[in-house]
């Protein structure tokens, strides 16, 4: 087992992708580690062959963990790339990693999607045209960007929210712009005739 996990480490170092491994890899050398702990408890530490188990379990560890960080490394940067990752020649750990990985990615992007549709959709439609009937200081839209200041009898264009409110307020009054505004809610347009 420590000739196979040596060329597993080996060839690990030489590559970017995660190299082919058998499913139960680390089940494996996990055993074999225990079975190397359960052979240097037993013998006699002072014997080169003891002395020979205990560097051989030293190594074998140092090596399982300089590989599982190697191979979660690159299936994690995979994965912060963008790139859907394979689960061909993974073990059944990382294979698990990977899937789960996988769908929260695909969730997140589909949230990030739905997102950019909501405010493109939103910016698209939200602006509205009113008449202020007093100065009004500079004030920030819910669409983050700053407005104003504007002075008695201006005319610009707004958010439909933060306008509807300086309507309720009497600050500003809505100005219908050729039917846009007519399906808005509880707010009579100015008649521009």
């Amino acid at each position: 087992m420590y000739i196979e996990l040596y060329r597993a480490w080996k060839s690990e170092k030489t590559s970017n992708v995660p190299q082919p491994l058998p499913s139960d890899f680390y089940q494996r050398t996990e055993s074999y580690l225990k079975n190397l702990g359960e052979e240097t408890t037993s013998s006699d530490t002072h014997t080169i062959q003891g002395r020979l188990l205990i560097k051989e379990k030293e190594i074998a560890g140092r090596l399982l963990g300089e590989l599982r960080e190697a191979r979660l490394r690159k299936i994690i940067e995979n994965a912060k790339n963008g790139n859907a990752i394979t689960t061909d020649g993974l073990t059944d750990e990382e294979q698990d990693l990977a899937n789960r990985l996988n769908n929260s990615l695909a969730s997140f992007k589909a949230k990030q999607t739905e997102i950019k549709k909501e405010q493109s959709s939103q910016t698209e439609t939200d602006l509205v045209v009113v008449r202020f009937l007093q100065d009004i200081p500079e004030i920030v839209g819910v669409d983050l960007k700053i407005y104003g200041p504007y002075r008695k009898e201006d005319v610009g264009s707004l958010p439909a929210q933060n306008a509807q409110g300086l309507v309720r307020q009497g600050a500003a009054r809505l100005i219908e712009v050729r039917g846009i505004h007519s399906s808005w809610q509880g707010v009579q347009p100015i008649n521009n005739k």
